[in-house]
């Protein structure tokens, strides 16, 4: 559907309708260039010395060693997703250096292109394609995993583009388009591994599509072909297969019923904190979502979760309000297929369901895991609003804007997070390397690793310790993989702190806020306090 054909319905300019991609890629980098010099961050650091390492053999990406988990490991049984991110930032590594500006520059084109892609597919499933690009722009996961520096996005741009070319192969009996989707999925589940999850998405859209198989068939074996051969490779260079090795990691973690249920609560609050457009929206969705008896239904089911969750409550009411936001993303779905009962919704929801579920059996939750879906929520939205016929255009225009608002300090507040690392790492050298003989251990991993290196901190190897009576050791209070070291065998001579965003926080066991590991709380995001970021320094005794 074009855009055009509801211009009286939202007002749409003449400019508009002449320009939509030019409008939408310039508030794509109105958005993001701000977080240009953001410091690298999370697993970022990994992605970056695989690239480094693909300088001088591209074709072995994890031939070298890291200290990720407390002790130097082969990258290879460290790394759980495969290497064209790295390959990426490779090529831009090659031109530039080592540079956080040019990383993210680069990787703004990959930002840009899922959201095109979004666009495209939009403009064949609903009336509002440019609204649903800008739609799935403006949420917190959306912007917050375009400041980053690993796979994620890239996996979204190849898993849009190739449903694209393969609905319009389909419906056009396009050898070429399909055969440039099933290379589309090959490479999509090359930058991520979940990417081959298309696979049985298509095949479940083109069955029902079609009512046979047929012909297409042989262009879903394009990926299953491109897979094969990378678990070959991989296990020719490292002695297993690195696709199998990541499946196993994600099942690492069994749960019993009630963590089966808890974890289920907690994909639901993911899913409505990072789609959180879906809560901004929903008054303009009220009068066919949110009714009278879902509405109580939704508060009775709220009050449970205050009561199973003993916290605070300013945690609780967050944690209600993205369940609630997660159940409007799960009805939307529902009332999609109730309408329409087409190969389309189909597609939609198992989009949906499938990203959830893998939520559910990965060995954690996290923002990176549910913004596959991201596309697929805003399609949704804006069939919905199709639907039910908004008679106001100037009123999803706000609810948008109070959406952009909400996740570009979201992604602000990561920023401040990333670049605290790296002052702090800038920090503890100033402060304490100016003697040559102190040596300066750190534990602790993410951005801070990287910054500590650069700086020639040395990271603590657990498992053989090198360290002497007088050597200094950093600890991060808000970071992982720690290990503990007896108190009598040292003495704190320092807590330095640094100020992150006061009031929102993506990393924050004391709010709940846990947006790339649930292990810190059960929301992507959490509004309250914040605390300072911490490092200890203490001394070997």
């Amino acid at each position: 559907m074009e855009e055009s054909t509801t211009k009286a319905a939202f007002g749409t300019t003449r400019w508009v309708q002449r320009f939509p991609r030019t409008i939408l890629i310039l508030v794509t980098l109105a958005c993001l260039l701000p977080f240009a010099d953001k410091a690298i961050h999370i697993d970022d650091p990994l992605f970056v010395w695989a690239a480094r390492h693909m300088q001088t053999q591209w074709w072995n990406p994890y031939a070298f060693d890291v200290n990720w988990y407390g002790t130097v490991m082969p990258m290879h049984e460290v790394a759980k997703n495969p290497p064209l991110a790295s390959g990426y930032l490779a090529l831009i590594m090659s031109v530039f250096g080592e540079n956080e500006v040019a990383f993210h520059l680069g990787f703004l084109a990959q930002t840009i292109a899922a959201l095109l892609g979004t666009y495209a597919l939009a403009r064949r499933l609903c009336s509002y394609p440019l609204r649903a690009a800008l739609a799935a722009l403006f949420t917190p996961v959306f912007l917050v995993s375009s400041t980053t520096l690993m796979c994620d996005m890239l996996m979204v741009a190849l898993w849009v583009w190739a449903v694209v070319f393969w609905i319009r192969g389909l419906a056009n009996k396009h050898p070429l388009s399909l055969a440039t989707a099933g290379i589309l999925i090959g490479a999509c589940a090359l930058a991520k591994y979940f990417g081959i999850a298309l696979v049985p998405l298509l095949l479940a859209y083109s069955l029902v599509r079609t009512r046979k198989a047929g012909a297409w068939l042989v262009y879903l074996a394009i990926p299953v072909v491109i897979m094969g051969l990378y678990e070959w490779a991989s296990h020719a260079l490292y002695g297993h297969g690195l696709l199998l090795d990541a499946f196993g990691y994600a099942k690492q973690n069994a749960h019993n019923l009630d963590g089966f249920w808890l974890k289920t609560l907690t994909a639901i609050s993911f899913t409505g904190g990072c789609c959180a457009i879906v809560l901004v929206v929903a008054p303009l969705l009220g009068r066919s979502i949110l009714g009278f008896r879902v509405g109580i239904a939704a508060a009775l089911f709220l009050v449970m979760i205050c009561f199973l969750n003993a916290q605070r409550f300013e945690i609780t009411f967050q944690y209600g309000l993205c369940v609630l936001g997660g159940l409007i993303v799960l009805t939307l779905v529902v009332l999609d297929w109730h309408r329409h009962k087409n190969a389309e919704s189909l597609l939609l929801a198992l989009w949906v369901f499938g990203t959830i579920a893998f939520c559910v059996l990965n060995w954690t939750i996290n923002g990176r895991s549910i913004l596959p879906m991201v596309p697929a929520v805003a399609i949704l939205l804006l069939r919905r609003i199709e639907t039910i016929g908004e008679p106001k255009p100037l009123r999803f225009h706000w609810f948008l804007g109070l959406a952009a608002v909400l996740s570009l300090f979201v992604a602000r507040a990561d920023y401040q997070l990333a670049n605290s690392a790296r002052a702090a790492a800038a920090q503890i050298k100033n402060e304490f390397g100016g003697s040559a003989a102190t040596t300066i251990w750190f534990q602790g991993h993410w951005g801070f690793q990287y910054y500590a290196e650069v700086n020639g901190l040395l990271t603590f190897d657990s498992a053989h310790q090198r360290f002497h009576p007088g050597d200094l050791i950093v600890l991060p209070f808000n970071n992982t993989n720690l290990v503990s070291i007896p108190k009598e065998t040292v003495e704190r001579v320092s807590t330095i702190e640094l100020p992150v965003s006061r009031w929102v926080a993506t990393m924050s066991r004391p709010l709940g806020a846990g947006f790339y590991m649930d292990i810190l709380g059960p929301l992507p995001f959490a509004f309250g306090a914040v605390p300072a970021e911490k490092y200890y320094v203490l001394r070997f005794k």
